[in-house]
């Protein structure tokens, strides 16, 4: 196809925050193209409000600004429990309620930031991985390029020490492997999906992950078979459904692209995805 769609769909499963990733832009054969597009990958878009560094201590305070009254309330009630628990299981769970405030309002950095305070009380495998789950949530919606690379940075950092616990957590490696695309050395992400699929052929992030990497390597021939294959495993996964027919319409292969994509249309209750689908749609006319 002629005309470049680009589609922002953000893509959660199982864990809390987890996300494969959005269909906007970086596999390559699957090395030339991404070494060659190391610099700009890093721009991939990213949505959340921008501290400099995770941990200074008033990370909350400067999203404070772009809180309404109410919410800076329910968030100054619940640091003033978290400031006054003196025994561990009761700092625990005041943590515990301002990642969850702070999730609602999808302020992740700074719900990160209570996700390392209970580590440091509780290094257990749950703990840090939340807190590598909430640090990449951060990258992934990073507006600020700075930011994005020192909130990938912590993911790795816990994400590292929870596959120290438990080496064959494969969704911890396929989300670790994402924050390595847009760094200097992206194949080091590539060849941790290779790892996630020589363990587990079917499975579906790590697909799909490898699916987005050929999307913005603009190998969408690739991208069609990574998608296919994940159809073949959960046929009614529409968020796959629609990057194939994304695939395909850059593949100007507009009958099966109009096919998948009036199914997503009839099929989905996201109304992102249906949206995205209605786009290429209308662009195939």
């Amino acid at each position: 196809m002629k005309k470049s769609f680009i589609i922002v769909i953000v893509i959660a499963l199982g864990t809390v925050g987890v996300l494969y990733s959005l269909p906007k832009v970086v596999v390559s054969d699957e090395k030339k193209n991404l070494e060659q597009s190391a610099e700009t990958t890093g721009q991939t878009a990213n949505r959340d409000a921008g501290l400099k560094k995770q941990e200074n201590p008033s990370a909350e305070e400067m999203h404070a600004a772009s809180l309404t009254p109410e919410q800076k309330k329910a968030i100054d009630g619940l640091k003033s429990r978290f400031l006054q628990s003196t025994d561990s299981q009761s700092k625990i769970k005041a943590a515990e309620n301002l990642i969850k405030q702070f999730v609602s309002y999808t302020k992740y950095d700074s719900a990160a930031h209570y996700a390392e305070a209970i580590v440091k009380i509780d290094p257990s495998e749950y703990h840090l991985v939340q807190a590598g789950n909430l640090y990449y949530e951060a990258f992934t919606y990073s507006l600020n390029d700075q930011k994005g690379a020192k909130m990938g940075e912590k993911a790795r950092e816990y994400y590292q020490k929870a596959l120290t616990v438990n080496p064959n957590n494969l969704l911890v490696k396929t989300n670790m492997a994402m924050t390595y695309v847009s760094t200097a050395t992206p194949m080091q992400g590539i060849a941790l999906l290779r790892e996630v699929i020589g363990q587990d052929p079917d499975n579906i992030p790590a697909l799909f992950n490898l699916g987005i990497l050929a999307i913005r390597s603009n190998q969408f021939g690739k991208g069609v078979d990574r998608f296919k294959q994940i159809l073949k495993i959960d046929p009614a996964n529409t968020k796959a459904a629609l990057n194939l027919g994304y695939c395909f319409a850059e593949l100007d292969r507009k009958d099966e692209a109009r096919k998948i994509l009036e199914k997503v249309v009839q099929n989905t209750k996201d109304p992102l995805e249906k949206s995205a689908a209605n786009e290429i749609l209308e662009k195939l006319k």
